[in-house]
Parts: C-alpha cells; structure tokens; sequence
C-alpha cells in the first residue's frame, strides 16, 4: 500500500512539473520574467545574517543568565553558617550549623543532607569548640 501511495506522489509530481513546463517553454515573456525574478543572496547578506543569528544567541544566553542568577550563599548568609565541618570519609562530611540562634548537626553525603540533632550550646566542651 504504501508503494502504490509512493508511486502515485512521484507520478503526480512529475506530470505537473512537466505540465508547467510545457506551459512556459512557450512563452518566451514568461521565461523572461522568471528568469529576472531569481533570487540569490551575496556573500554579505549570507555573512550579515550569521552575525545577527549568533549575536541573538549571545543576548539570549545573558538574559537567561541574569533572570535565573539566584546566589544561595547571599541569601543565607543572614540567618544560616556553617561553623565547622568534619569529613568522615569521601564525600560524607558532619557540618555543625547555626540557624540563628540554634546549633544543629547535620550530615551530608554526594546524594543526601540529613538533620542529625540539635546542639545544646551549654556544655562547656563545646563552647570552647565554637570559640577556635
């Protein structure tokens, strides 16, 4: 089916571009005027819109730059710090955090972040920690 379909498109189309040649093969007014009428660009035209292609791209890639710059350490900075960080092993660290007035311990791995506990700052050890 679908060759018979294939064979009708290519039969269709070349009875129609023979039929328009026929038609203009004999007017001599007509090869003239189409003939004139071809349009073929120069190399600066080619050249003109390749730098407006490409200076589109860069335009595009600085708004895009500038409407998803989102800075998380700016946006932290007042309310949250890491205090100290120890590495247990590749890629799993415990990081001791303040959150305003709160310590907290976390862990965190290359997949993960886990909220181990609270900090009570009273103890003695570990404000002597805190302090270096």
């Amino acid at each position: 089916m679908k060759n018979i379909i294939f064979l009708a498109s290519i039969f269709l189309l070349s009875l129609k571009s023979y039929a328009t040649s026929e038609l203009y093969s004999n007017s001599e007014e007509v090869k003239e005027i189409l003939n004139n009428n071809v349009y073929e660009p120069n190399y600066f035209s080619m050249i003109l819109g390749l730098i407006f292609v490409v200076f589109l791209i860069y335009v595009t890639g600085y708004i895009y730059q500038k409407l998803t710059k989102v800075k998380l350490s700016d946006t932290l900075d007042c309310c949250a710090q890491v205090i100290s960080t120890t590495q247990l092993g590749q890629g799993r660290n415990l990081h001791v955090i303040k959150i305003m007035d709160d310590y907290c311990l976390i862990g965190s791995t290359q997949n993960s972040i886990t909220f181990l506990k609270d900090v009570d700052v009273k103890d003695n050890m570990i404000k002597q920690e805190l302090k270096r």
